[in-house]
């Protein structure tokens, strides 16, 4: 008989699309399966059999048209209160939904702190997703990229209100050690390979790859010029003048250019664009990178692994402190190549790049390898033996 899984999850996409394959895998398997979200997310959680379970979240919507790329210098310090804020709104919603209706276990993603909580308070097992590099105490982004600041006000301000969240709510968890929960089991959506010190995490470590659904058949070239995607992701993409550059770049080329640009611009500040370049506010990635050749994006973890699925490389352009780690890795595992912010990232430059890039041979050698570790990680079932393995 099937035991009730509890899955926490903030309402970032990225966030979000990783799990859908694993949840689909374990109501295959007969598995009770809720999961807690914004409700806007009920059309991507439905069809995988579980129940969705809303709260009323703090964060921007997906169109808001003001969201901007946090600054580098504090973006871990204030990333942590921001999901404190969105923990104690969501702890204060679905605590008594779960009393009520207690999981055998809690999957919980790693910046979705209500499910870490909730899970010591019930005092059931637990499993932390990574959807992006995993930290332990021989790697973390903020050390490598020396971007962490222990005397940050704004880290002081996101202690104090941690202790109080958990003195209220959970006082058998200690504040200092909330960030290195010891849960049964931990998963992270990409190869160990691609983990900076990946031998270096233990065997509570599983890399289970990416979780992907089969695509849905949607989008097809209408030519045979190749394809090139181009996305900023779901969130830090309001920016007009890079899609610009980038129909720029390839207009009037062999190349198909499909701009994927979410939903916080108008479409009409794009301009005109070239024949050889189509915009959607959504497209199936799956759909596009079945067909295409190369990938340019922000460097999300999603994306990248996505793109290596289908033995793509990846022009990596950088946003976040997050997405910067990712591309240092694309451009040491030799996956693509990475343009910096203090790149000029004008026509010239992004199509030098792409062209380079998917002529050299060094790289194409280095996404073929990383295919083949994608493919030996199991994914979706892989992630679900996982989970299955932690239950009572």
């Amino acid at each position: 008989m099937g035991k009730h899984i509890a899955f926490f999850n903030i309402p970032a996409l990225g966030h979000v699309f990783p799990t859908l394959a694993v949840v689909a895998e374990l109501t295959r398997r007969g598995h009770r399966v809720s999961y807690s979200t914004i409700e806007g997310r009920r059309a991507l959680v439905e069809p995988t059999g579980a129940a969705l379970r809303p709260y009323r979240s703090l964060r921007p919507a997906d169109t808001d048209p003001s969201l901007r790329v946090p600054a580098r210098a504090g973006y871990i310090s204030s990333t942590l209160l921001s999901f404190l804020d969105e923990a104690e709104a969501a702890f204060t919603q679905l605590e008594p939904v779960y009393r009520d209706d207690p999981p055998d276990l809690i999957v919980f993603d790693r910046m979705a702190f209500a499910g870490r909580v909730l899970g010591a308070r019930l005092d059931v097992p637990t499993v932390q997703l990574w959807p992006m590099l995993v930290s332990n105490e021989h790697w973390s982004m903020g050390q490598a990229l020396n971007a962490f600041d222990p005397a940050d006000p704004v880290l002081h301000a996101y202690a104090v209100r941690l202790a109080e969240f958990l003195g209220e709510h959970c006082p058998a968890l200690d504040p200092e050690l909330f960030l290195s929960p010891q849960p049964d089991a931990q998963l992270a959506f990409y190869p160990r390979s691609f983990q900076y010190a990946g031998d270096l995490f233990g065997p509570g470590y599983s890399f289970v790859g990416p979780c992907l659904q089969p695509p849905p058949g949607r989008w097809h070239p209408p030519d045979d010029n190749d394809v090139l995607l181009v996305t900023l992701g779901t969130v830090y993409n309001a920016r007009p003048d890079f899609y610009r550059a980038c129909a720029e770049a390839f207009a009037g080329t062999r190349w198909r250019v499909v701009l994927a640009v979410g939903e916080r611009i108008e479409l009409s500040s794009l301009g005109r664009l070239p024949a050889n370049v189509e915009v959607h506010r959504f497209v199936s990635q799956l759909d596009v990178l079945a067909h295409a050749t190369a990938m340019v994006c922000h460097a999300g973890m999603g994306g990248i692994m996505e793109a290596m699925s289908f033995g793509l490389p990846v022009l990596a352009v950088p946003q976040t402190l997050e997405q910067e780690a990712n591309a240092l890795r694309v451009e040491q595992l030799g996956l693509g190549a990475r343009l910096t912010s203090s790149d000029q990232l004008d026509p010239g430059t992004l199509k030098t790049a792409v062209e380079v890039m998917v002529k050299d041979p060094a790289i194409a050698d280095g996404v073929a390898a990383m295919r083949s570790a994608v493919t030996a990680t199991g994914g979706a079932p892989t992630a679900a033996d996982t989970i299955e393995r932690c239950l009572p």
